[in-house]
């Protein structure tokens, strides 16, 4: 169990890397990327254990199908954040 939860935390902080690197810039959403990596690898695990795929294996860890989700759940949580409304502006003038 120990080893499952320290690659579940390595491999959805290299995909955090690699997702950061590739669109250019840190943000805001960084600490909301963490989350949805963490929770895209351990699903991605699982779903590629339901399915049996045998591809980038580590023992009983599944790389390719944990990255592959990760990635996606990024990209969804980069969507998502995208689709938000814009938070009003904030007065801080002598009038307000």
């Amino acid at each position: 169990m120990i080893v499952w939860l320290v690659l579940v935390a390595f491999t959805s902080a290299i995909n955090l890397f690699v997702f950061i690197a590739a669109r250019g810039r840190w943000g805001r959403l960084v600490y909301l990327l963490f989350v949805a990596s963490l929770v895209g690898t351990a699903i991605g695990n699982l779903v590629g254990e339901w399915l049996g795929v045998e591809l980038l294996r580590i023992g009983s860890f599944n790389l390719l199908p944990a990255s592959v989700a990760a990635q996606l759940a990024m990209v969804a949580t980069t969507l998502l954040a995208a689709m938000a409304p814009p938070s009003a502006p904030h007065e801080d003038g002598p009038d307000a």
